[in-house]
């Protein structure tokens, strides 16, 4: 293992109790949980392994807790900014003001290919790096062809990757999106499917796609 990544709901204990469940708004146990995170990020630090927070933001009310997490949490962190899909251009706005107001200049772009993940880098003016990150339109060209929810706006992740689950039964099952369950199969027969061979087609061919354009 060499990279950890933490999902980041709070800052401050108070921010991390409005988004629990009415049940466990407790914020002593929310500052355990804040004092905790942070044992955790210095732990991987004292062994060499990278620490990545990702942080979703929906607008510009979410400003103060990135900007806490960049200015109170440890410098060698690895933030991650990403844009609330449900929230759409006001999320990319927000990102964008709180970069700009941290003088921070793009100097890379990255996309999976074969995935709806995208990334743009940013460097601020103490040298640290920040990532944005996108999410771009990329379908499974059969899968998603006759699906409902393929167009403009029931379909906010594209086709970003596999994912694996283990359901109640105690079967891996292999999922492909985030709304259609139904496409799961487990993880025996997606090995023989016709679907890991369009996950890997669409991957390999936008590869070749992206390669050449780069050379271009």
């Amino acid at each position: 293992m060499d990279r950890v990544n933490f999902s980041i709901f709070g800052t401050t204990a108070s921010e991390l109790a409005d988004v629990q469940h009415p049940r466990y708004r407790n914020p002593v146990l929310a500052q355990r949980r804040i004092d905790a995170l942070e044992r955790s990020i210095a732990t991987y630090e004292t062994y060499g392994v990278k620490a990545s927070a990702n942080i979703v933001v929906p607008d510009y009310t979410h400003a103060p807790r990135v900007h806490r997490l960049l200015d109170e949490f440890s410098p060698n962190l690895t933030v991650r900014l990403l844009m609330s899909l449900d929230h759409g251009d006001s999320s990319i706005t927000a990102i964008e003001r709180i970069l700009a107001e941290r003088g921070a200049v793009a100097e890379a772009h990255y996309v999976t290919a074969g995935g709806s993940n995208s990334r743009t880098a940013y460097r601020l003016p103490d040298g640290r790096r920040i990532l944005f990150k996108h999410i771009r339109p990329v379908r499974l060209p059969q899968t998603c062809a006759g699906c409902r929810f393929n167009n403009g706006t029931d379909c906010e992740e594209g086709f970003y990757g596999v994912r694996l689950y283990y359901d109640r039964t105690g079967t891996w099952q292999v999922g492909v999106c985030i709304q259609r369950m139904d496409l799961c199969l487990p993880l025996d027969k997606f090995l023989t499917s016709p679907l890991r061979t369009e996950v890997l087609e669409l991957r390999n061919a936008e590869y070749t796609r992206l390669a050449a354009r780069r050379v271009g």
